[in-house]
């Protein structure tokens, strides 16, 4: 099972980026994803360029990277991507819905997935994907009764296309697809209504 840290590093970070958003605003917070994604990029560089930097990295951050992250870029990168991205193309509700269904149902599929997965597809599990949407239910709800949640109707579709894009065995890191496809979507039913 993947590290409890990794975890809640997945979950928290999106809160903090969300967070990010509305303490800065619009302008200010692109610049903040921006600037923070070139960050990241550059610890990425050094690390895939640098065998010895790559092997501290793993030695002391081993709870927050997986094992088939040593030759190529963590889920970091995609995940600050993924974020500034929807916040840039999308309104802020459907931005803020669509990290929150990365954040806390990409988390929710993979434990509950992993501990609780028996029927298979592909290599996820029914099980996991419905902890997702259920994670997803509960995130529009919270989000609903903050008053940072695009209408129901959105929250609804947004959420399925989520949970589908997590299953989908795609190349793309679900980490930038899950945000910038479900916010997208939402965004198409929001233009609708």
């Amino acid at each position: 099972m993947d590290g409890i840290g990794r975890k809640f590093y997945h979950a928290l970070g999106g809160v903090w980026l969300i967070a990010m958003y509305y303490a800065l605003g619009r302008d200010k917070a692109l610049l903040f994803y921006a600037g923070l994604a070139l960050f990241v990029a550059s610890i990425e560089a050094a690390r895939l360029g640098s065998r010895r930097i790559n092997e501290f990295i793993f030695k002391h951050f081993s709870g927050f990277i997986r094992k088939k992250e040593a030759d190529r870029p963590t889920g970091t990168l995609w995940y600050v991507l993924g974020v500034g991205l929807s916040f840039y193309m999308f309104s802020p509700e459907s931005a803020t819905a669509s990290v929150c269904f990365l954040a806390f149902g990409d988390v929710t599929a993979t434990t509950i997935g992993q501990r609780y997965g028996k029927t298979k597809i592909g290599n996820k599990s029914l099980e996991g994907t419905a902890g997702f949407l259920i994670a997803c239910a509960l995130a529009s709800l919270l989000l609903s009764l903050l008053d940072l949640a695009p209408p129901w109707q959105a929250l609804v579709v947004g959420s399925i296309v989520a949970a589908a894009v997590e299953l989908m065995p795609v190349k793309v890191n679900d980490n930038l697809s899950i945000p910038v496809i479900a916010g997208g979507v939402m965004e198409a039913v929001l233009r609708s209504l």
